[in-house]
């Protein structure tokens, strides 16, 4: 193992900017992952680790057994003073342990599902949106330009490890998303929307819409939907958490679909 003390390392300044710069993600065309959930869930997709980082002092049996792991199968190992691991990590008391992973290529698009998100900001929602996705068995995320970069590390780090279960793309313009996915958009609002139990979300696939914290939908998306769903609230209150409304809405169509399912079961 390494030992990295200078933050003058051309290898740490690569990784800093990983993890300042939103950008370099997608320049780099690789993430830093921190944590043991994330460590469990590349390793079961099988996904290719380039480096292993270790804050000194980091003594955990588990993280030394990773350690052992990724660097067994090739990935280079280093071993970080604790003020520099610190510069890179997404949370303030982690395991000491971080991977550099390489992002994936886009890929041939799958079937299923779609969530489209249009200008989410937050990593934290961001991450918790593409948990709800994966929990919800919708198989690809989009996301517009101006939506946080999904393979940040603070998103990988929120997401929990659902990546590795999902389609991921990014860019997508929200003016081509009707062009290369068609199926039936629902567009999710605060207010003035179909009530979501009464709309229909029985198709084969659908998609739905996700606006960014505050802002909703921007006027491309609004115009690009099939229909507007909200969410019926109780009197007084404004609006859910983004992830929260996404997941009712998510699970209101895996609702849908098995009632629909069980009444053809029913009458066969």
């Amino acid at each position: 193992m390494k030992p990295i003390t200078s933050a003058e390392n051309a290898g740490f300044k690569r990784w800093l900017r990983l993890a300042e710069v939103p950008r370099e993600v997608r320049q780099q065309r690789r993430t830093l992952a921190e944590g043991l959930h994330l460590a469990q869930a590349i390793h079961a997709a099988r996904h290719p680790v380039e480096a292993v980082v270790l804050r000194r002092g980091a003594t955990r049996v588990d993280v030394r057994q990773w350690v052992e792991t990724f660097s067994t199968a090739g990935a280079a190992a280093f071993e970080l003073s604790a003020s520099l691991f610190d510069r890179l990590s997404p949370v303030e008391h982690g395991c000491g342990l971080l991977l550099v992973i390489p992002l994936p290529d886009t890929g041939a698009s799958v079937g299923g599902d779609r969530m489209f998100l249009d200008g989410v900001q937050d990593p934290g929602n961001a991450g918790a949106l593409l948990r709800v996705a994966a929990a919800a068995d919708v198989p690809t995320v989009l996301a517009a330009p101006g939506t946080v970069g999904l393979w940040s590390p603070k998103v990988l780090r929120g997401a929990q490890g659902a990546h590795f279960r999902l389609h991921v793309r990014e860019d997508v313009a929200t003016t081509d998303l009707r062009a290369s996915y068609p199926m039936p958009w629902f567009g999710t609002v605060a207010h003035a929307g179909t009530p979501l139990w009464s709309a229909q979300l029985t198709a084969d696939a659908v998609g739905f819409m996700i606006g960014g914290e505050g802002a909703g939908l921007s006027p491309a998306a609004m115009s690009a939907c099939d229909a507007r769903v909200t969410i019926p609230l109780a009197s007084g209150v404004e609006s859910l958490n983004v992830a929260a409304a996404a997941a009712i809405c998510l699970f209101e169509r895996r609702r849908q679909v098995e009632v629909l399912r069980r009444g053809s079961t029913n009458h066969a």
